[in-house]
């Protein structure tokens, strides 16, 4: 029987973009709705430097150093024992459910531009319909692991990259070669952002747009030569993507002012302008929203893999029923992606009721956005720890070699995500009222998911000690 073809490392690159690019957040973060305005170039710029590269090598030694498809999960075990790398694998799980949602709704208005029909973007019952027949595609097609999956993942790679590469291309050739007025003024005091609630939330959410470099470790057993391959893999992947977000944020407001930006719409309404500028067709933003859209397909498909290998085919028999843990002939727990894409249409037929497809979408990347920072902050506890308990360990990639300039960059980003699950939480509504509805959506849905995943816990280590007595 011929060996299973590895991932190599331009499969894994591609894999890595297609996990922490998304071109959607580049119009999300500069949209003035959004908080940040023109600030979003420079706050890219700055967390890039201290906050994405810093945290993805961490994941490349931690990957390289204790290689299992266990990821997030294994690293916390390793550190603080089982119960602390289940509850990483909960709360990570977890956070991507209400991701999914979101990623769907910008899905979908995708698919309207690719097929010509903009109008149905923001029609709620479209955006329902489509969400829900493709997370069940996906979640079908995941089911058959991320070696028949990376085919799709490195396709949605390129959808993701492409659009963003030919939006930078387009708007400097049209400023500063057709000579045509930017839409934006670019000077310290237009591109400073502003310190109010709206902007703090803003920041919090572009963390988690640079968030996900741990994501292939899961599949790390899978990779030809991890040791090597993985480092390597996310210092080219982590240049791409941070040069991707600053250049295409500039790029975005060269052709709109950020009062006109959209979160779900806004880089193909941007396209569709500067391409009308240079003489092009409606056909150019049909193809890009395809290749959007694929770029959305695979990442989705890769998120909907990993989160559920970590936490349902690596933690001990007993947590959860068998039937959630048992895994088919491609070491994919199936039972529970489909009992996954049962929660994700139950959250998308709740958040429907939402006035509007850019209220939803905007809802469901505040709400995910501080769920999903918890695990980072158990990260970087395990990362310090292994590091001064274990400095002899053979690393075959190192953050630092000096301990101490290690455990301070972990400690820095420790406190980079702690601000930034605070900032996530800030009040930004009008009024009072809504002000507590909001909190209490943020605080007390985080509150019940951790609640849950120690219960959970609990209740398995209960069943263990009676067992044994």
């Amino acid at each position: 029987m011929a060996e299973k073809r590895k991932i190599g490392l331009w499969d894994l690159v591609l894999m890595n973009v297609s996990a922490l690019y998304g071109i959607r957040w580049i119009a999300r973060s500069t949209a003035s709705s959004f908080g940040l305005g023109l600030g979003a170039i420079l706050v890219w710029v700055l967390f890039s430097f201290i906050y994405f590269v810093p945290n993805a090598l961490i994941c490349a030694e931690l990957a390289s150093t204790y290689p299992s498809d266990g990821g997030l999960y294994e690293w916390v075990k390793e550190a603080y024992g089982k119960k602390w790398g289940f509850m990483v694998s909960w709360l990570n799980w977890t956070a991507k459910l209400f991701w999914y949602s979101s990623f769907l709704t910008f899905l979908t208005v995708n698919v309207a531009y690719t097929f010509g029909k903009p109008e149905l973007a923001i029609n709620k019952t479209f955006v329902l319909i489509v969400s829900l027949v493709i997370f069940w595609i996906v979640s079908l097609v995941s089911t058959k692991g991320m070696n028949f999956g990376k085919f799709f993942t490195s396709i949605g790679a390129l959808g993701s990259t492409v659009p963003t590469t030919l939006l930078i291309v387009m708007a400097f050739i049209s400023i500063f070669i057709l000579k045509r007025e930017p839409a934006s003024t670019y000077t310290l005091s237009t591109m400073m952002p502003k310190l109010n609630m709206d902007s703090l939330v803003a920041i919090s959410a572009i963390m988690f747009g640079l968030a996900g470099s741990e994501t292939t470790a899961n599949f790390v057993t899978e990779v030809d030569d991890p040791q090597k391959n993985f480092p390597k893999a996310v210092f080219i992947s982590a240049a791409i993507v941070a040069s991707l977000y600053v250049l295409g944020s500039l790029a975005i407001t060269m052709i709109l002012p950020p009062d006109q930006i959209t979160a779900s719409e806004g880089i193909l309404v941007a396209l569709d302008s500067v391409a009308a500028s240079l003489g092009i067709g409606s056909w150019f933003v049909r193809v890009v929203a395809l290749g959007v859209s694929l770029s959305v397909f695979g990442a989705i498909l890769l998120y909907i893999a990993s989160p559920i290998k970590m936490l349902f085919g690596s933690v001990d028999e007993g947590i959860f029923p068998k039937r959630l843990t048992r895994v088919n002939k491609y070491d994919i727990p199936a039972s529970t992606v489909i009992l996954q894409a049962i929660l994700v249409s139950f959250i998308l037929l709740v958040t429907n009721l939402l006035p509007s497809v850019d209220a939803i979408y905007n809802v469901l990347v505040t709400m995910t956005a501080l769920t999903s920072l918890f695990p980072y902050i158990m990260l970087y506890f395990a990362y310090i720890k292994l590091r001064k308990e274990n400095p002899n360990k053979e690393r075959p990639f190192q953050l630092s070699k000096n301990d101490g300039t290690a455990i301070g960059l972990s400690r820095m980003l420790l406190v980079i995500t702690s601000l930034g699950i605070v900032f996530s939480a800030a009040p930004v509504m009008d009024t009072f009222k809504e002000n507590l509805i909001y909190e209490i959506q943020m605080i007390g849905g985080a509150l019940i998911i951790i609640v849950a995943g120690l219960a959970i816990w609990n209740n398995y280590e209960k069943k263990n000690k009676s067992r044994i007595n």
